[in-house]
């Protein structure tokens, strides 16, 4: 598992060692907030809660498809947006579902006030588009609570140092609701979605998958990485490292939800399987360099690096050649012509593929849950061009056409449909 320096975090204030009484803190995605219908109704269940003495603090998506109508708008005007230009229009959608369901409390007879991230006291570091969160200064939210104000915040941006806006990138709003989780002394973080939990596979493709009660924050974070979209990894790392319960939950329905939280009681470090996730996006690239070392390896990493490249299952099999696997829809450009020029390497890259990925604890102990990968994967006639194991995980590169038999199968072998957790 990657580990990644965009996680660091100094809230820059003591957090509550104790965390029962602070503030409810729930992140509402922009599914849930994709109409005024759904707007109003989230306001009457809000009502409740502030009504009934809590304090509320809320974090806001873009509303429905704000996003991807947005990226369209700046479409229309430039072929390729500068990035600061594009993160001030991409910040409207948080704010927009932050100010109107602010009013729409306000209606119901709920004091409550609507705050952009820099309001919220949220400073951001990195690149536009890529921002992360450095600090919270929880002042302003704390000043709006003693007063007796629902808070509703924009997520997904901040302001950095220079008092430029920045976003977050993909899984910033749930970032942000954890943050503020912490900042705040929540003993919880609510994230309310268009799914009840977490499940035991895709139930897009799987119509017999379980809820999971309860994950650990390590198992989430593999799940995240490896393709299920419940939650960002980011969102979970800074959870773990500040002591956080993430609940993931429907926002609408009545149905069970998933904790994700430091134990998963006795069953902790027990041998099994928690879900099977999935990727349909993968690229297998392989690198064949002029010179056999690690220096010549080391140039080639930071070469993609620079390029933005990620590259994951690195390995070398043989002297002069490295391989790796690139993840997602929207990989970064691979500088093949870079290498050529600069190294005098030659690559290749191979695409159309997926990757399926058991998730677990002690998954390279005793009964052998690898070999029961390999069987399934033989059984289909699946062919394996890369494979990774650790404890946590057993992930299988494979053709994308091979992806959804693939998972129902391993979710059937491994007997996720009779053994929710």
């Amino acid at each position: 598992m990657n580990s990644s320096p965009d996680l660091e975090l100094s809230l820059n204030l003591p957090l509550q060692k104790t965390r029962n009484e602070g503030p409810v803190i729930r992140k509402y995605g922009g599914s849930s907030l994709a109409t005024p219908g759904m707007v109003s109704d989230v306001a009457a269940e809000v009502a409740a809660i502030a009504e009934a003495g809590n304090q509320v603090v809320l974090v806001v998506s873009a509303m429905g498809d704000s996003t991807d109508r947005l990226i369209a708008l700046a479409g229309e005007f430039a072929e390729s947006p500068d990035p600061r230009e594009l993160d001030q229009l991409m910040a409207t959608g948080e704010q927009v579902s932050a100010s109107v369901l602010a009013m729409a409390l306000a209606e119901r007879g709920v004091r409550a006030v609507s705050l952009s991230g820099d309001q919220a006291g949220i400073e951001v570091a990195g690149e536009p588009g890529a921002g992360t969160i450095a600090r919270v200064d929880t002042g302003k939210i704390l000043t709006r609570l003693r007063d007796s104000q629902v808070v509703v915040v924009a997520g997904f941006q901040g302001r950095n140092a220079d008092g430029e806006l920045l976003t977050m990138g993909r899984g910033g709003s749930d970032t942000t609701a954890v943050a503020l989780a912490a900042a705040l002394g929540g003993a919880e973080c609510e994230i309310r979605t268009d799914v009840h939990g977490v499940r035991t596979a895709d139930p897009r493709i799987v119509p017999d998958t379980r809820p999971v009660r309860t994950i650990s924050y390590d198992a989430m974070v593999e799940l995240a990485e490896l393709g299920a979209r419940v939650l960002h990894p980011r969102s979970v790392e800074l959870a773990r490292r500040h002591g956080v319960a993430v609940r993931v939950t429907h926002s609408s329905e009545t149905g069970p939800s998933t904790v994700v939280t430091a134990g998963e009681s006795s069953l902790e470090g027990t041998p099994r399987v928690i879900g099977i996730a999935h990727e349909r996006d993968v690229r297998l690239v392989r690198v064949e360099v002029s010179a056999d070392g690690p220096d010549h390896y080391a140039r080639v990493l930071t070469l993609l690096a620079r390029c933005g490249v990620r590259p994951d299952n690195l390995s070398w099999p043989d002297p002069g050649e490295l391989r790796f696997i690139v993840r997602g829809s929207e990989p970064p450009r691979l500088p093949i012509a870079e290498l050529a020029t600069e190294l005098d390497a030659r690559s290749s890259v191979r695409d159309e593929l997926g990757s399926v990925s058991v998730v677990g604890t002690a998954l390279l102990d005793p009964p052998g849950f690898l070999p029961r990968l390999l069987r399934v994967l033989a059984d289909h006639r699946v062919t394996v061009p890369a494979l990774t194991t650790s404890q946590s995980r057993l992930t299988a590169v494979i053709p994308a056409e091979a992806v959804d038999t693939t998972v129902r199968a391993l979710h059937d072998s491994f007997g996720l449909a009779e053994d929710g957790t």
